[in-house]
């Protein structure tokens, strides 16, 4: 769980998108290093709701390398995975592929979440939807 609230710091919200996805994680040894939350939205689509890792293994590739393996995994079943992020990680979802803006929810870190949302020096109010063609070469 301590995992997973760093990348959403509401258990309630965690709590209610966990019981209908899939969870992963990747482990080095025995110790879980990153962690990745798949909710199905509709037949042919998910969301990727959560991708975190550990503070000590962040810019190592772990996460893109976790991504990558669900991405080539979902492929089987779905033709597109969407993500909402904050402003400051849109440039790493699109060197993932998300490079199609779908949509932005204004004000929904305000809206949804108790305490101010910060995501390194940025203040995160508005969420910002990508998706990636699962299917696409």
């Amino acid at each position: 769980m301590d995992l997973l609230l760093e990348a959403d710091p509401s258990k309630e919200a965690i709590h209610k998108y966990l019981e209908k996805s899939d969870m992963y994680g990747l482990k080095m040894g025995d110790e879980i290093i990153s962690v990745a939350v798949i909710y199905p939205i509709l037949s042919n689509e998910v969301e990727l709701k959560n991708l975190a890792t550990k503070e000590k293994y962040r810019n190592k590739g772990y996460a893109k390398k976790l991504l990558k393996s669900l991405c080539e995994n979902y492929k089987q079943k779905f033709d597109k995975m969407i993500v909402g992020t904050t402003e400051n990680n849109i440039p790493f979802y699109v060197k993932q592929g998300f490079d199609k803006y779908e949509k932005t929810i204004k004000n929904f870190f305000v809206d949804n979440y108790d305490e101010e949302i910060w995501d390194g020096d940025l203040l995160c109010t508005d969420i910002f939807y990508y998706s990636k063609d699962l299917k696409k070469k």
